[in-house]
């Protein structure tokens, strides 16, 4: 498992055990944030304007790359990062900003335009593709080597959607919470930064309300876990974390390799593990395994000796 903690990339056991620090230059105004790790131990992560790499021994695999475009026009910001399985291909989660002129301040302001992800090969810079414009898209992660899920925030559409590697690609509907607004017929609720099992039977995301709620307020966010339909738009609830909690809309949920282990951070308390199996309510009991730690990443490296 990778994680942020002080600003630093760690790695530990699947338990929080045998903490490691791989990083040691972040610092609290210029943080590491959203590791990245596959099973043949490639770390990515991503600081200012820059995406990093890294081996489990803290070697640097490049040198930093820099992660975003930087124009008088129109930038962009890299939100996140997940690397893809076979530890090549890097999906950033991307803001896309231009600007307008303020004549109240008699200055040019920059304003969000969309949210879109690219897939690069970090290793040589090669662009893979990027989703369209169609939707926004956002918090992607790998369903396969050839997919993503991602976010999509329109009241109108599926809050999730699978978006395939390649170019100008349009996502498909995932899954749409069938909560509606009796007045407008709009969704009702928020999903965001699912993940799938790698067996893709069940998925973990953020759910709250989008309406008469207070977005500080993290208490009434919960982490819904479903059992993946076939098709997935047919997907059904199995049970849920919270609320009550201090789940934020970026908890990155992340399942072990055998799907029977989920993780989880919330905003001032850590990251968080539980077991899920098929007994009632998926038998859960929450623990917390990294005091302060943040975005957490499972794969199947082996945390290095040292």
């Amino acid at each position: 498992m990778v994680f942020v903690k002080k600003g630093d990339v760690w790695m530990a056991r699947p338990d929080g055990s045998r903490q490691i620090a791989i990083t040691k230059d972040g610092r609290p105004g210029n943080p590491y944030f959203s590791p990245s790790i596959a099973d043949n131990g490639t770390i990515v992560a991503l600081k200012g304007i820059h995406l990093h790499s890294f081996r489990p021994s803290g070697k640097r695999i490049i040198k930093p790359r820099q992660w975003v475009i930087l124009g008088p026009g129109l930038s962009t910001e890299a939100l996140g990062v997940d690397l893809s399985p076979n530890g090549r291909i890097a999906a950033t989660d991307n803001a896309l900003y231009g600007t307008y002129y303020d004549p109240r301040r008699s200055e040019n302001r920059p304003t969000l335009v969309a949210r879109f992800v690219d897939f690069i090969d970090f290793r040589t810079n090669k662009a893979k593709g990027e989703t369209d414009s169609y939707y926004d898209y956002g918090f992607p992660a790998w369903i396969d080597s050839r997919r993503v899920i991602t976010t999509s925030y329109g009241i109108f559409n599926a809050q999730l959607l699978a978006a395939p590697v390649g170019r100008r690609t349009r996502g498909a509907d995932f899954y749409r919470d069938p909560e509606r607004d009796p007045n407008t017929g709009t969704n009702a609720y928020i999903l965001a930064d699912a993940e799938l099992t790698r067996a893709r039977d069940k998925f973990a995301v953020m759910r709250r309300p989008l309406q008469d709620s207070d977005i500080s307020d993290l208490s009434p966010a919960t982490i819904q876990i479903y059992d993946t339909g076939n098709p997935s738009t047919d997907s059904t609830p199995l049970c849920t974390i919270g609320p009550g909690r201090r789940i934020g809309p970026d908890a990155d949920p992340s399942w072990s390799p055998d799907g029977r282990t989920l993780v989880w951070w919330e905003s001032g308390r850590g990251i968080f593990s539980t077991p899920v199996t098929s007994a009632p309510g998926c038998g859960l009991r929450p623990r917390r395994i990294v005091r302060g730690g943040l975005t957490p990443d499972l794969s199947r490296a082996n945390v290095p000796r040292r």
